[in-house]
């Protein structure tokens, strides 16, 4: 693709031509609301429905069980759920539930051109503003911000970065293979996670493989998530631990991949 002057050109740290990325999520994790209730998703969903038209209703991200115990009313406000509102192209969209807000890009069939971090952060200030005006409209009180969260997911399809799993030495510095009198791979798979630097957080890893429900085509899942808390909960202290998750992800994203990788991917 080809490359343009941004606002915030300082945050494209690694660039690719064909980068393997599918998703990406900004996230914030806060204290549950205690006056949230299912009513809410639709009163917000207004604030919301002129860039995001659309909605869905799924189960909340994270652990989360409904206790019912014999005579107790039923806390509709603790329902695990969470609400979906999505853009007309289908790749933007923002996800809301009582004890956490996450802003998403994600490919789709018709729209497969990677959205660059310097163009999905100024919309996760935008929304998250807007998320957070509500709450005080509505008197649900402040955020209490638990940590931020920095998710990309690459997919590595078969045909394309690996034919057979012992290709993944030849995606990823860190795999050595395997020797001796073994034979073939049959899967490969791994988790590891590592420290961000000045205690900020940490970051995780994981490479397993799957089917794309899209298309059903064989993947391998390559997701780089960092966590960290922020020294407050301002809109100020959020987007500047976004910053430090957003460039862990990315040079880890390049330091842990091979230099064959990286030119079958364009990098700048």
């Amino acid at each position: 693709m080809p490359r343009t002057e941004h606002a915030v050109s300082t945050h494209r740290i690694v660039d690719f031509d064909r980068p393997p990325i599918v998703e990406t999520a900004l996230g914030v994790v806060f204290a549950p609301l205690s006056r949230w209730s299912m009513l809410h998703f639709g009163l917000l969903w207004q604030r919301f429905r002129e860039q995001y038209p659309s909605t869905e209703i799924k189960m909340a991200s994270g652990p989360g069980e409904l206790r019912i115990s014999s005579g107790e009313d039923l806390d509709f406000g603790a329902l695990p759920i969470k609400a979906l509102f999505v853009d007309n192209s289908g790749t933007q969209l923002v996800q809301v539930q009582r004890n956490a807000f996450i802003r998403n890009w994600r490919q789709t069939e018709q729209t497969t051109e990677y959205e660059h971090y310097e163009n999905v952060r100024p919309l996760f200030e935008r929304d998250w503003g807007t998320f957070c005006k509500f709450l005080d409209d509505e008197g649900l009180g402040r955020v209490e911000v638990v940590q931020c969260e920095v998710t990309y997911i690459n997919h590595l399809v078969r045909g394309r970065e690996w034919n057979t799993f012992d290709d993944v030495s030849r995606i990823f510095r860190v795999w050595g293979g395997a020797s001796g009198s073994v034979r073939a791979s049959q899967m490969v798979s791994f988790l590891t996670a590592f420290e961000l630097p000045d205690g900020a957080g940490r970051l995780q890893v994981v490479v397993q493989p799957g089917i794309r429900r899209a298309d059903s085509k064989e993947i391998i899942q390559f997701s780089l998530t960092a966590t960290g808390k922020p020294q407050g909960s301002s809109v100020e202290d959020i987007m500047k631990w976004l910053d430090i998750g957003h460039v862990a992800v990315v040079t880890n994203f390049k330091e842990l991949t091979t230099a064959e990788m990286h030119k079958h991917w364009g990098l700048r």
